[in-house]
């Protein structure tokens, strides 16, 4: 290999890791000044670096291990120092970077066995080749496979738990590799299975580490589903009693109109009935918990100047329990409403169908929307409540998985189509 590249490997070190470290951190918030901040720190560990090699020389063990040590803590605060992020995310997205940069160094070990890998190495293109090759390759796999969830930025990684698992396991890797080391007898074949072990170690943790993250994020979810369900539930609730008690009211106005009839005015009892009768929004459609829905939201919608069509069959969902019911069409018309709201007068339109065929029961809600909108997993986010984003949907998607049916969604020319397919139960069959 080049005699420049041995001779500042310490220092190449850093920046390779680092680069595995963006791999994985590139997606969160930049402090000011973010490219200045990052030249200068990286030029500053890299010299660093050059310092401690020089310090620590002749390498042996325990230098190693306190040059990675050091190593480590340098790229924690080269990432606190650009990102506006906590020391515990910092933390885990550099176990990560150094992990991604180990494997890749491992590979390009194992390559240089090659005889023509290894004459290529001994000219300045030639290694910058093959280094492009396998970091540049190992990298881009690691951006692809781990996008999921570094895309959002540091929300995913602060947990203390997975980052101290992080770093213990890191060091351990990192000791026993060198530990095989120790002692004249190492052959090649030794470090060809060291090698391949580094590589399966580190594939292994990084497997581990968002493995434990997506189990974290899986609990989180189904906790704030329930949370939901049960606002949810009490909301319905709340709208039921509400939706009760104004028609009640409605039909006691009405009657006392009606015995005022003679001792008033013809002209202002009309008026009054006309005011009267606008407070009757109550539905019936054959099913209550679609009567407490469709009141409520043919109310919101004539405040917000929305046109609700509505053509439904309230038997059609006979089979769906009261709280999935008001859950699925709760959300499907408020994130309609939502979105038609975003229009200009005249342009508003919500419409709802529900019909069914058999044992097979459709709804179907159309709106037209504003803008572009925002997909995670082929459903639109909703951003009515931050501290359940995107649920909403989620949870209608779930309740059609219950009914053993499908959700799907369509934009076309700025109207969005959703479509439920539920299942009723299949009745049993009796035998005279």
């Amino acid at each position: 290999m080049v005699e420049w590249y041995q001779n500042h490997w310490q220092a190449l070190l850093l920046l390779q890791a680092l680069c595995g470290t963006y791999v994985f951190a590139y997606a969160m918030k930049r402090r000011p000044l973010f490219w200045l901040r990052l030249g200068l720190s990286t030029a500053a560990g890299m010299a660093g670096m050059e310092l401690l090699a020089a310090a620590l020389y002749p390498r042996g063990f325990w230098a190693e291990i306190a040059a990675i040590s050091l190593l480590y803590l340098m790229l924690i605060g080269i990432v606190c120092l650009c990102n506006e992020v906590l020391v515990w995310t910092a933390m885990f997205v550099v176990s990560s970077g150094y992990m991604v940069q180990n494997i890749a160094s491992s590979l390009k070990a194992i390559l240089r066995r090659l005889d023509w890998v290894n004459l290529l190495t001994g000219s300045t293109p030639g290694v910058l080749l093959v280094d492009l090759v396998c970091y540049g390759g190992i990298y881009l796999a690691a951006y692809f496979l781990f996008r999921p969830y570094t895309r959002q930025g540091a929300q995913k990684f602060g947990n203390k738990v997975k980052t101290v698992f992080s770093i213990v396991v890191l060091l351990i890797c990192a000791g026993m590799t060198r530990l095989v080391r120790v002692g004249g007898d190492y052959s090649s074949w030794a470090a060809l299975a060291d090698r391949i072990y580094q590589i399966l170690c580190g594939c292994f943790i990084l497997l581990l580490q968002y493995g434990l993250m997506e189990r974290t994020r899986l609990a989180r979810d189904v906790e704030a589903m329930r949370e939901l369900v049960h606002q949810q539930h009490a909301q319905y609730e709340a709208s039921r009693e509400s939706a009760q008690l104004v028609n009640e009211k409605y039909h006691d106005l009405k009657r006392l109109l009606a015995d005022l009839r003679g001792r008033v005015p013809v002209e202002q009892l009309d008026q009054l009935e006309r005011h009267v009768g606008s407070y009757d929004t109550f539905v019936h459609t054959g099913s209550d918990v679609l009567d407490v829905i469709l009141s409520e939201r043919r109310s919101l919608c004539a405040q917000r100047g929305i046109l609700l069509t509505c053509y439904v069959n309230g038997e059609a969902l006979d089979f769906v329990e009261e709280l999935d019911l008001y859950c699925l069409l709760s959300n499907a018309l408020t994130n309609a409403m939502e979105a038609a709201s975003g229009l200009p007068e005249g342009e508003r339109f919500v419409t709802l169908t529900v019909a069914r065929d058999g044992n097979m029961a459709a709804v179907h809600v159309e709106n037209p929307y504003a803008g572009e909108l925002e997909l995670e997993d082929g459903l639109p986010k909703s951003r009515r409540d931050p501290q359940y984003h995107g649920f909403g949907m989620k949870s209608m998607a779930r309740l059609a998985e219950k009914y053993g049916g499908s959700l799907a969604v369509k934009c076309r020319d700025q109207v969005f189509a959703l479509d439920i397919l539920l299942f009723a139960p299949a009745k049993p069959a009796y035998r005279s």
